[in-house]
């Protein structure tokens, strides 16, 4: 699948390409995932395969939206301290069209990375969380069950209930924040 930013993004996400060599053993998954965010569409890989010295050098070197697009590419990494790292960083640059790069974590088995996301909500982190839970119902519920899924596989030993697993209590946290808008902001997707 294709990077398929908002066009308001397309143009910061096309700049970044080049300077983004992918690993010459792997290629880019065709999975993926395609979300409504504020701008429009977006659709990304699930897993990207970029030289990580390549990665940081764009993030380093970069600032506002370029160094954020970056960091949510970076958080399809295919290695998980690439992921966590680039995922700390993005949830102090609260752009609200990041949120499904946020979201599409809790559905992932890393747990030290939904534990990063855990720690972002306490400490308020909520930018463009609600609304989207509110436009890509599809997604929450894949998510959701995914949490599930891991949970059953990998964390049940760890978390023996449901409610005690780190990334249920963060899709638990995400949807009060959806309840707690106000009804004037309810889906762009009602109103077509």
């Amino acid at each position: 699948m294709p990077h398929i930013f908002p066009a308001a993004l397309q143009p910061v996400a096309s700049s970044i390409m080049p300077a983004l060599r992918v690993n010459e053993i792997a290629s880019e998954s065709s999975d993926g995932f395609s979300v409504l965010v504020e701008y429009g569409t977006l659709s990304a890989p699930y897993r990207v395969y970029y030289l990580p010295p390549d990665l940081r050098s764009v993030i380093a070197r970069s600032g506002g939206e370029t160094r954020a697009v970056a960091l949510c590419l970076g958080t399809r990494h295919w290695d998980g301290f690439v992921r966590q790292e680039c995922l700390r960083q993005l949830v102090e640059a609260e752009r609200p069209w990041a949120a499904p790069f946020i979201v599409q974590l809790l559905g992932e088995y890393v747990v030290e990375i939904v534990h990063v996301i855990v720690t972002a909500l306490r400490d308020g982190y909520v930018a463009g969380l609600a609304q989207f839970v509110i436009d890509n119902p599809s997604f929450m519920a894949t998510t959701r069950r995914r949490v599930v899924s891991y949970w059953n596989c990998y964390y049940r030993r760890q978390f023996p209930s449901l409610h005690d697993y780190p990334a249920h209590i963060a899709l638990e946290s995400i949807h009060l924040l959806a309840l707690a808008l106000p009804s004037g902001l309810l889906s762009r997707n009602a109103a077509e």
